[in-house]
């Protein structure tokens, strides 16, 4: 009994790789995240490692307001003051971040440079210098190298390794046994089979390869795993392992079912020979 394939072209759903374009935006948003650490972060360092070890409190300096959000061990704390300077009163904002296990509440308290009252900062600020050095370097770094990985993958040429057997899609398809010849893992996301069909017009004999995602197998047809239901078309040039989901050709709910159930019938004969020779013994 042949395998009940739809009598109407079938368009083939392998998954495709992952786009260049996608990787490029991928690394802008990366580089963008890095410069607005960067831009928030390295000029209150720069500014506070000139008041680091050196502190008096700030006195033409006045807290305006201040907010202190966390998730889990890291804290973000954002704080406004006025400074009377030479040209009147200046607004400034102070931007922190840092890793610290701490529930609760805060009190703030300005800061200036001995003898500077220009360079105004926070005894948060202080306290926390070198952990805010560590958290905006891991975050510039994290964001930046991923980024940088990004690109890598955006300018990489990418070969397709189905792309043999998009050729097939839209067209009228038979169904063809394979006898698989083994697998690999391509990477951490795919897997490789390798198969050659026992009957396709020109490529009898010839050894194809599908990618599948990682964790997806062929349809198999016997419970040895050597032998799997593929496709091709009236040329028979290209070959096309089905998975077990019949996913990667665009069958209805009911297609599929028509196959599972034609499996199935095919396995209940083998599945009961050996009751049947037990009992003639």
């Amino acid at each position: 009994m042949n395998p009940p394939l739809p009598n109407r072209p079938l368009k083939v759903m392998l998954p495709k790789p992952p786009s260049r374009i996608g990787a490029f935006f991928v690394f802008l948003g990366a580089m963008v995240l890095a410069g607005g650490i960067a831009w928030l972060s390295v000029p209150g360092l720069v500014r506070d490692a000139a008041i680091l070890g050196d502190a008096e409190p700030a006195t033409q300096a006045r807290f305006v307001s201040g907010r202190c959000k966390s998730k889990l061990v890291l804290h973000f704390c954002d704080i406004t003051y006025n400074r009377r300077g030479p040209q009147g009163t200046v607004r400034e904002e102070s931007h922190v971040g840092f890793f610290e296990l701490h529930v609760g509440s805060r009190s703030v308290s300005l800061l200036q440079k001995r003898g500077d009252p220009s360079l105004v900062t926070s005894d948060i600020a202080l306290d926390h210098y070198w952990n805010r050095v560590v958290t905006a370097g891991l975050f510039i770094l994290l964001f930046g190298g991923g980024g940088l990985v990004s690109l890598g993958q955006a300018l990489r040429p990418r070969r397709d390794p189905n792309a043999l057997f998009r050729a097939l899609s839209g067209r009228l398809m038979v169904p063809v046994l394979v006898d698989m010849r083994g697998s690999e893992a391509t990477d951490k996301a795919s897997w490789s089979w390798h198969y050659a069909p026992r009957s396709a017009g020109p490529a009898l004999g010839q050894g194809f390869t599908l990618t599948l995602p990682a964790g997806a197998y062929p349809f198999m047809l016997d419970g040895e795993g050597r032998t799997a239901l593929a496709v091709t078309d009236a040329a028979g040039q290209a070959v096309l392992l089905l998975d077990e989901a019949l996913s990667v050709i665009d069958l209805t709910d009911g297609e599929r079912g028509a196959l599972f159930g034609w499996r199935q019938a095919m396995w209940a004969p083998r599945a009961a020979e050996p009751a049947l020779a037990t009992a003639g013994a």
